[in-house]
């Protein structure tokens, strides 16, 4: 279908918040093992033996801690940039229910039948709308990006 690939730079743009929260939630996840990890072997190896073992899996354990702390701070930090600019375009959409339709398709992760129902209309209203307001953001980041060549 035409339509859907004309769209395409909008639904990542949309979708971009999401998935770094995703990215976000298994880097934690990541470090939550490797904290694990690392107190399990610090409680065995007792204080004395941790000393003593430079290069060891502490180590290592502590140089994974480090590296996946400063990508989760990285993560949350582009994270609140995309949810920002995100906001920022919306807020520029002038048919409030567009933005109130992307907001829960995309932020809430409503399906298009709760989105109807939750906003009053039918299923194929939703689904129009949200071709509308896919137009109306994909319009508004190239807008966006001349406005960037341009200056």
């Amino acid at each position: 279908m035409a339509g859907k690939k004309s769209f395409e730079e909008a639904r990542r743009f949309l979708r971009a918040p999401q998935e770094a929260a995703r990215e976000l939630a298994v880097r934690m996840e990541q470090l939550r093992r490797w904290r694990e990890l690392a107190e399990r072997t610090t409680s065995f190896l007792g204080k004395e033996r941790v000393q003593q073992q430079a290069g060891s899996r502490v180590e290592s354990c502590a140089c994974e801690l480090a590296g996946l702390e400063a990508e989760i701070d990285a993560l949350r930090e582009r994270m609140h940039e995309l949810r920002a600019r995100q906001e920022e375009v919306l807020g520029r959409l002038e048919d409030s229910r567009l933005s109130q339709l992307l907001r829960l398709y995309y932020q809430c992760n409503f399906t298009f039948a709760e989105a109807a129902e939750h906003m009053g209309y039918s299923e194929r209203q939703i689904m129009r709308l949200h071709t509308m307001a896919l137009r109306e953001v994909q319009n508004l980041l190239q807008e966006g990006s001349r406005c960037h060549l341009a200056s």
